[in-house]
């Protein structure tokens, strides 16, 4: 729904006239002619309608789509992302990929989902070709030169943090952390901002660079300083508990690990918790640093 739609949504739902939408100071012609599409909504106008019938902006603003495009993007690439074999989505998703892939010119935007389906996809399906160093290096060199990072920015990097070199990666994290403005980022933003984090310290353990791990782990642990996110801190507990398990080697440790393991399958997200236990289990036994590379793979980046 586009915000006038939202806004018929809201009052139909809570039974309000027209003139019950804005305040008795207000022409009562101005919601009528809004709401038919006879005039456009300022800004100013769409404050004091949300005020006056008690409507949170965040919940407004959840009925709303702003891009039909992004939403069915999304939509298309976490379903095929669980089902691999469902040929109708995956033609969808596909015929976006190459119209991307044919755009000499791609928006922030067009550019985070091109990079993603790449990064995901080309593992399961031919029809996807691997991310290029070229691809790799440009855009590297367009992230160093922003001073202000948006949430396509960092969608950007979370998928492409494990090509970048170990210099690249600690250039970039420099500037990318601590997030500006972090306050007033959504939800969304600040969440795959920390994914950048996690799969950074899961490289830093498969490359058994257990310096450079603990050094991102101290820097995570100062993210999200209103606790918002509790599953970007129990993941990075995790991976607190299996670093200091490698090192030390106490069995308190791997039982913290394995409390976090029956937590995933006990809330049903058992995928996860396999997946977890595959990592420790390579992690804690395989000694060959090149093979625990080379077994390393960022999932599916999560919407909630």
């Amino acid at each position: 729904m586009n915000i006038i739609e939202t806004l018929r949504f809201f009052r139909l739902k809570l039974k309000l006239t027209q003139r019950e939408m804005m305040s008795d100071y207000t022409d009562p012609s101005t919601y009528s002619k809004i709401e038919s599409g006879k005039r456009s909504l300022k800004v100013t106008e769409l404050e004091e309608i949300l005020g006056q019938v008690s409507i949170n902006t965040e919940e407004f603003f959840s009925f709303t789509t702003f891009n039909k495009e992004q939403q069915d993007f999304r939509e298309y690439f976490y379903y095929c992302g669980a089902h691999l074999e469902n040929q109708t989505t995956k033609q969808k998703l596909l015929t976006y990929f190459f119209s991307l892939k044919n755009k000499e010119k791609k928006t922030l935007r067009e550019l985070s989902n091109y990079i993603a389906i790449k990064n995901f996809f080309y593992a399961h399906w031919e029809e996807v070709d691997q991310i290029t160093q070229t691809e790799v290096n440009d855009i590297f060199e367009s992230l160093l030169k922003k001073s202000f990072y948006l949430q396509y920015d960092y969608v950007i990097t979370a998928n492409l943090i494990r090509f970048f070199t170990a210099k690249q990666a600690d250039l970039l994290i420099a500037r990318l952390f601590p997030i500006k403005y972090e306050e007033q980022r959504d939800f969304t933003t600040k969440k795959f901002a920390y994914n950048i984090l996690i799969n950074l310290i899961s490289l830093k353990l498969y490359a058994q660079d257990y310096e450079g791990a603990e050094k991102y782990i101290k820097l995570a642990k100062k993210q999200d300083k209103q606790s918002e996110n509790y599953s970007f801190k129990l993941n990075l507990q995790y991976l607190s508990n299996l670093l200091n398990y490698i090192i030390e080697g106490e069995p308190t440790y791997m039982e913290r690990i394995y409390d976090f393991i029956h937590l995933l399958e006990n809330t049903g997200d058992t995928l996860q918790a396999e997946q977890v236990k595959k990592e420790v289990k390579i992690l804690t036994h395989e000694k060959d640093g090149e093979k625990l590379l080379n077994s390393y793979s960022v999932g599916l980046l999560k919407e909630t």
